[in-house]
């Protein structure tokens, strides 16, 4: 008896703690969702907390110091890193309309999916760039420019605007011009967003999971962030079918996922220790039956490998790859 009221009270406070961080993700773009290192909000340090994500009002600057980065959610399916010695100013967070400014330094944005009738931009040099196609894009201060690793984007200047595609940079200067670039030579911001984009699709299957099953939600009739309370981050879950990040990961829908991993739902043996791997339509996928995750989703140091391992209140296996590759999807 003691043991079930410890779990239902588990239970209850795990179901506050989710209903509290998904009141926050679903206001507004600029939730603040992970940190590495010093990391300055207003110039005030962030101190991490389990199941607390500041959030970026209008105006807002977030800087990060020479050994900080932070990953900060805009729009359902959009995802901005930033590096060592940046800066940001959020200038709208609206989800339907979301602008942020890259004031120093630079960030990788990472837009796996763009809901219909929802804007991103960033603002480089004082010229506003926007993203009308899923990708990966880096932007940089000094001097300003976009690369586009894969995706399309649009700047606008003098009233012109300029499509930027894959493999290209435009260079925001005084006048604007694009080159080639070698898009296969990438950067340790990158691989650090690429591993970032794992641990998200590591978490996102047993939320998607647990959201079949009845036991969570999330806000967005097309799909969004969704809060999982074993890994204390948030995820993408789309509405239907399955999305696949630009960098390469799996993101499963609710009525998805079942046919990928049913041992999700109770069946299919034992849920401690072993592992396996195979494919789900043609791309390798790795299982693993490791101890529970105990990381938080705002940490002050990098989430740990050991994410691998099982959710601890969804009883079955989670994706392996803690560890993961920061390696480039196409």
């Amino acid at each position: 008896m003691h043991r079930i009221a410890r779990f239902s009270c588990f239970a209850v406070v795990m179901f506050a703690t989710a209903i509290q961080a998904q009141s926050v993700i679903s206001a507004r773009s600029g939730t603040i969702h992970y940190v590495e290192g010093k990391v300055l909000l207003n110039d005030q340090e962030i101190s991490p907390k389990f199941g607390e994500f500041p959030g970026m009002d209008n105006g807002a600057i977030l800087r990060t110091t020479d050994e900080g980065r932070v990953e900060v959610l805009l729009s359902p399916g959009a995802i901005l890193r930033v590096g060592e010695s940046s800066s940001i100013r959020m200038v709208a967070n609206s989800l339907l309309d979301t602008r942020v400014e890259l004031q120093t330094g630079r960030a990788v944005l990472e837009c796996a999916e763009i809901l219909k009738g929802n804007e991103v931009t960033l603002l480089v040099g004082g010229k506003p760039v926007s993203f009308a196609r899923n990708g990966i894009y880096e932007a940089t201060a000094e001097p300003p420019a976009v690369r586009v690793y894969k995706g399309e984007a649009m700047v606008l200047a003098d009233g012109k605007a300029m499509v930027v595609k894959r493999g290209h940079e435009a260079l925001l200067g005084d006048v604007v011009t694009a080159q080639k670039f070698d898009d296969n030579a990438t950067d340790d911001l990158y691989n650090w967003s690429s591993r970032r984009s794992g641990y998200l699709a590591l978490a996102n299957v047993s939320a998607a999971s647990a959201m079949s099953n009845g036991y969570s939600g999330y806000g967005y009739a097309g799909g969004g962030w969704a809060w999982n309370p074993w890994f204390g981050m948030f995820t993408m879950v789309p509405m239907s079918g399955m999305l696949w990040s630009p960098f390469g990961y799996g993101f499963y829908s609710p009525f998805s996922v079942y046919g990928a991993y049913p041992y999700y739902y109770g069946y299919g043996g034992s849920y401690g220790g072993g592992s396996g791997a195979g494919t789900y339509n043609g791309r390798p996928v790795t299982q693993s039956g490791s101890a529970s995750s105990g990381g938080t989703a705002v940490s002050s140091g990098r989430l740990g490998d050991s994410s691998g391992g099982s959710s601890g209140g969804g009883g079955g296996r989670s994706i392996g790859g803690g560890g993961s590759s920061g390696g480039r999807g196409r």
